[in-house]
C-alpha cells in the first residue's frame, strides 16, 4: 500500500461513522458522474493523421550542427 494511501485511510478512520458513511456516498456519486477516462475510445485513421498540421514548427537551422558537439565531428 502506498504511503499516500495509508495516510488518507488513518485520517478516515479518525472520522466518526456518519462522516465516514457521507464521505463514502460522496466519492461514490463523484465516481459516477465522471466519465470513464480508461475506456477505449475509437479513434479513426481519417481524424488521427494530420491532427497536428500546423501547431508545430521546426526551426529552420533544425539539421544544423550544434556546437556543443564540434569537437566529435
Amino acid at each position: 500500500m502506498s504511503p499516500l494511501l495509508e495516510k488518507v485511510l488513518a485520517e478516515v478512520t479518525q472520522l466518526d461513522r456518519q462522516e465516514q458513511l457521507q464521505l463514502v456516498s460522496y466519492l461514490i456519486t463523484q465516481w459516477q458522474q465522471q466519465p470513464n477516462l480508461f475506456v477505449d475510445q475509437k479513434i479513426s485513421r481519417k481524424n488521427l493523421f494530420g491532427c497536428m498540421q500546423g501547431k508545430i514548427k521546426i526551426a529552420a537551422d533544425f539539421d544544423a550542427p550544434l556546437n556543443d558537439f564540434a569537437e566529435y565531428m
